[in-house]
């Protein structure tokens, strides 16, 4: 091989593999071309409520000014506050949903709740309450909230959330952000309603996916991060350092057999 073509050719691969497209890499960029029927049919701005279904654990807290009556209701010996912070101690204070998609609620009995927002237990159980305790308020919270993230991201793994309304880049955030490999544009959603169980692709760099009605996360969720294909040649992640010094011999080894 002509020397000249061999340094010409160690350079070119070297920062045409070594580095990113910042196209590449920008989330919400402008409308990434589609067909407009299917743009049409896939963004609809939309945000359900989670409903509650069997098997969900529920967090249920009554506030009111007897407090012997509240710790009662509470089952938490009188504290004044309930520790949610952790998974393992939420899970032991929470109300597990039975089958029948009723909790059986202290004093009051069974209340079902299946098919119920989180607002919609809170006042039906409020409702319950008040026939026994006056001036209450109550507090509900989803224990088993919990979404995991897969594939290109710096710290995969299960993350518990804590806010009721977490989109997908929130998300992807609470796994240190996506790496260098990742296909922003291939984003698989994997998600479980009822006993259908739905697999998306999602755009991070559509500016549009904030209209989309998986924008916002559901408890039980799954993300998937696809690889580029430039990982499988595994040279994105070469430091800049060590790729200037490989620059420098092959040029020096060019200089020299030249």
């Amino acid at each position: 091989m002509n020397k000249s073509i061999l340094g010409v050719t160690l350079f070119v691969l070297l920062f045409t593999t070594g580095c990113v497209s910042l196209k590449k890499s920008i989330y919400l960029q402008g409308h990434i071309t589609k067909e407009l029927d299917e743009v049409d049919q896939y963004y609809k701005p939309d945000k359900s409520d989670y409903l509650i279904k069997p098997n969900d654990n529920l967090y249920i807290r009554i506030n009111s000014l007897d407090e012997r009556t509240s710790a009662f209701l509470n089952n938490d010996g009188g504290s004044a506050t309930a520790n949610i912070s952790s998974p393992m101690s939420a899970s032991l204070q929470g109300y597990r949903v039975q089958l029948d998609g009723s909790i059986q609620f202290p004093f009051v009995g069974k209340i079902h709740v299946s098919g119920l927002s989180l607002d919609e237990v809170r006042e039906k159980i409020q409702l319950a309450v008040s026939k026994y305790v006056e001036e209450c308020s109550v507090n509900v919270k989803l224990l088993n909230d919990n979404i995991t993230i897969l594939g290109e991201v710096k710290s995969p793994g299960r993350f518990l959330l804590y806010a009721e309304e977490v989109n997908i880049l929130e998300a992807i955030s609470m796994a240190g952000d996506m790496t260098d490999f990742a296909n922003k544009e291939k984003i698989r959603l994997i998600r479980k309603e009822g006993d259908v169980q739905q697999m998306l692709e999602i755009n991070t760099l559509d500016e549009r996916i904030i209209y989309s009605p998986y924008y916002y996360l559901k408890p039980g969720d799954i993300i998937y991060v696809e690889p580029r294909k430039l990982k499988s040649m595994a040279l994105s992640n070469i430091p800049l350092g060590l790729s200037l010094t490989f620059l420098n011999t092959a040029l020096l080894l060019f200089a020299l057999f030249n």
